[in-house]
């Protein structure tokens, strides 16, 4: 399949899922109220309207792609066939690689997964303990402290050099 006929391929499941997610939120919004919901249709619905738009100027750019050759493509019958590893035996020396390999991808992705995730909770902690410095530097009360009006003088006649 060449670049362009992918190109068009994405761009209609660009298309279909604009337009499922913007009906989604609109059923969600009539559903539970929520305006978030309806500002996330509309945002969808869109995005999938200007793709259309999108869509009819690439197809006029790339006349020289045939229809019928791309409604071909996807009704061809692709056989799979499987490797050597995984229709073979099992305990080969190959097999035992491939597991290997397995294992190692799902330890990075694992680990990568894990450091996204606690990077996420160290913000959360670090956003809640600077909420409750601001809530104590904006109500010394808290502490016990009486608090200092800064920008109020409260002896008028005296001078401040």
């Amino acid at each position: 399949m060449s670049l362009k006929a992918f190109h068009l391929v994405f761009v209609v499941a660009s298309i279909l899922l604009g337009l499922g997610v913007g009906g989604w939120g609109f059923l969600e919004y009539r559903s539970s109220g929520e305006v978030g919901a309806l500002v996330l249709g509309l945002v969808f619905l869109m995005t999938g309207v200007a793709l259309i738009f999108y869509g009819k100027q690439m197809l006029k750019k790339t006349k020289h792609i045939g229809y019928l050759v791309f409604i071909l493509l996807m009704g061809i019958k692709h056989d799979a066939s499987a490797c050597a590893t995984c229709y073979g035996e099992s305990d080969a020396p190959m097999a035992e690689g491939m597991n290997a390999g397995i294992f190692v991808l799902l330890i990075i992705v694992g680990g990568t997964l894990a450091a996204i995730g606690a990077f996420f909770i160290y913000l959360t902690r670090r956003a809640k303990i600077y909420a409750n410095r601001e809530k104590l530097l904006n109500n010394p009360k808290l502490l016990g402290i009486r608090p200092l009006h800064l920008t109020k003088n409260s002896n008028p006649n005296r001078r401040v050099t």
